[in-house]
Parts: structure tokens; sequence; C-alpha cells
């Protein structure tokens, strides 16, 4: 018997948090707020895991964006804070007033989580971040 696929056999879309990432020991050490918005931050860049440029993509992420999914404004700047600690994101800029209008936090996604707990982890806050001068 074959099976042909139908229009409606797709699945529907999302996001994928591949093994290697959920036994990571970042991952594991992951407050819950930070493990329930990763997901959020991972299907902001829509290309391919595979694909090399994942990586190099930027993004926003906005408050209110946070407020829309249930995190308060402290929760989602402490789930900014933790997932930039254990190597999920890094920042390329930090959003706030720029003159008349408000800008978003800009990030990438990253790979500084696999090297997490050993002597190769690169090491970096949101606070102490300062975004380069265009």
């Amino acid at each position: 018997m074959s099976y042909t696929k139908k229009k409606g056999d797709r699945l529907p879309p999302f996001v994928p948090l591949p093994w290697q990432m959920l036994n990571s020991k970042a991952f594991i050490v992951l407050p819950p707020s930070a493990c329930k918005a990763l997901p959020y931050f991972l299907g902001k860049v829509k290309l391919k895991f595979q694909d090399i440029q994942r990586y190099t993509s930027e993004f926003s992420f906005s408050y209110k964006e946070g407020n829309r999914l249930g995190f308060s404004p402290a929760t989602f700047s402490k789930v900014i804070r933790d997932l930039v600690h254990f190597g999920f994101i890094d920042p390329i800029d930090k959003g706030g007033l720029r003159g008349d209008c408000k800008s978003n936090n800009l990030f990438k996604l990253s790979r500084r989580w696999e090297a997490f707990g050993s002597d190769k982890f690169e090491w970096l806050e949101w606070k102490t971040f300062v975004p380069e001068a265009f």
C-alpha cells in the first residue's frame, strides 16, 4: 500500500529544539522563564536550523511582544539577561529612546551555549554590553 501525501498532511510551523541543545549544560540550568521564552527567540529567525546564516541574522524582540506572550517587563528583562548569560542569544544593539521614537533591542542567535561549563565558554552579560557605534 502506498501512501500519498495530501495537502492537509503538512506539519504546522514549529521551532526545532535539537537534542544537543535540550541536553546541554546551559539548557539544564536555564531558569524556567528563559526556557519558556527560548523557542520564541529561536523562531524569530526564519531560516533552516542547519543554515549557517541562521547565526548571523539579526532580529528584534520588543517588550511589547514579550508582554503578549505573558511576560511582565521585569521578567522579560531577566529572560534576555539569562539567554545572553547562558549563550543562547548575543546582543547586537540595545533599544531605547532614539530621538522622538523608540527602538527595539537587536539580537542574533548564538552557539556559545555549546561550550557552557567549559574553559572555552565566552562570557557575555547583557547589563555590561555596550553596542558599537554606527
